[in-house]
């Protein structure tokens, strides 16, 4: 007998080279990763291969040779498989990796079908190593969704208690703040439409400076408009912008709108879209189909070296979206800005977000956004809110849109604007 190394770039293919220089009834001994490459043991039986060769050239047969006396202690077949597969160096078997028996219970297990049994285990083997991974994946990304929705729970409540503890402050100022009757529907529909505390104790102070409603309609405007900070990001929007946002929040939509828009500018061929690191289901495909409705090339990276590469491929692009994933939002966008410091952060928020969740990314310790931009900002939908965040905030406001289709395109949006879109539609009952 003897051992012969087959390496091959993976099993189904070092088996078939077994299959091809030493016949299918060659026995496999171990099967083992080595150098980035599959590694066969087989054992091969020289006298019978030499038997064979004699039959087929029909040549006469030699007589058995005696049998030569060996000069010394010469290693046996089990001392020198282990030698080779388990690098043992003799000594003591208690002292071996496996049993010096390990061998002949190998063999005498074999059938004739041991080699696609062993190919299946090793397919088996493989696609199993390759689900428990992919399960461990997808359960750390559950854990990291459910400790961030329980944050935000948290982050609801103490916000409950804080409202709570100023509308009893409010309570006790009931008579500095009590309006003319002809301007309480007006309180009342702040009170229906969710409008802060301190909002609403604002709001009241204009009112009581007011001859009548239109006038202290406009007051209020004016006074959250001026408040809130705003840019015009659609007119000259170039070079490379992370589009960041909880999920749910319709980053990806905005991403293509904005991609769609700035294509119809520089022309599709400037513009691309990259998804970064997002491993949800079905998240790649999303970002696929947004590409195709907006009419650019889209991108997939799944680390900061692919997407440094991926950048150097798309230097001449005049705009470059990215995409980041919807959990972990401030881990995700600080590690792409000291990655890309020269890019520009946009936290995408839904207009009817709760004041919690917006000021757990916009806050005086944490990312420093280029800008805000709302989604979902319908009729009916009062960002009081977001307003309330942004007041006296050096964070602007960017584009806004309403419809969840990338077909109704992102508008440019100022405070004022804001502040009358949640004025415009208030429930005001004057029964």
């Amino acid at each position: 007998m003897e051992l012969q190394r087959v390496l091959a770039a993976d099993s189904r293919s070092a088996m078939e080279k077994v299959v091809e220089l030493y016949g299918a009834d060659a026995l496999v001994v171990s099967n083992k990763k080595a150098s980035n490459q599959t590694e066969i043991i087989v054992a091969i039986d020289l006298a019978s291969q030499a038997s064979a060769a004699l039959d087929e050239l029909q040549a006469p047969r030699l007589e058995e040779p005696q049998p030569r006396v060996a000069l010394g202690n010469m290693p046996s077949f089990d001392d020198v498989m282990e030698s080779q597969i388990f690098k043992s160096t003799g000594g003591d078997p208690a002292d071996s990796p496996m049993p010096t028996d390990f061998a002949s219970d190998l063999i005498d297990s074999f059938t004739d079908d041991t080699n696609l049994l062993f190919k299946e285990e090793l397919d088996r083997q493989a696609l199993l190593e390759q689900n428990t991974e992919n399960n461990r994946i997808a359960e750390d990304r559950d854990n990291l969704k459910a400790r961030e929705i329980v944050d935000l729970v948290k982050q609801e409540l103490a916000a409950m208690r804080n409202e709570f503890k100023l509308a009893q402050q409010l309570d006790a100022w009931s008579g500095t703040h009590s309006v003319a009757d002809e301007m309480r529907p007006l309180v009342e529909a702040f009170n229906e439409t969710g409008m802060p505390i301190g909002l609403r104790a604002l709001a009241t102070d204009i009112i009581n400076q007011s001859v009548d409603m239109t006038e202290a309609l406009t007051a209020i405007a004016e006074a959250l408009g001026s408040s809130v900070n705003s840019i015009d990001l659609l007119d000259n929007m170039q070079g490379i912008h992370v589009i960041a946002g909880s999920s749910g929040s319709g980053k990806t939509l905005m991403a293509g709108r904005l991609a769609k828009q700035a294509a119809l500018n520089y022309g599709e061929h400037q513009v691309a879209i990259i998804s970064f690191n997002d491993g949800r289901f079905g998240a790649w495909n999303q970002s696929q189909l947004v590409g195709s409705q907006a009419g650019v090339e889209t991108f997939r990276t799944n680390s900061p070296e692919m997407l440094e590469q991926l950048l150097q491929e798309l230097d001449s692009r005049k705009l470059i979206i990215i995409d980041t994933p919807g959990e972990d939002v401030e881990v995700h966008s600080s590690s792409l800005l000291k990655l890309l410091p020269d890019a520009q952060p946009h936290l995408v928020v839904a207009a009817d977000a709760s004041e919690a969740s917006v000021k757990r990314y916009i806050r005086p310790e944490g990312i420093e956004w280029s800008s805000v931009m709302l989604s979902r900002l319908e009729t009916g939908v009062y960002p009081w809110a977001l307003i309330n965040t942004l007041l006296n905030r050096d964070t602007p406001v960017s584009v806004a849109a309403a419809e969840p289709s990338i077909i109704d395109p992102a508008t440019t949006i100022t405070g004022h604007a804001l502040a009358q879109h949640a004025l415009a539609h208030l429930p005001i009952s004057f029964v």
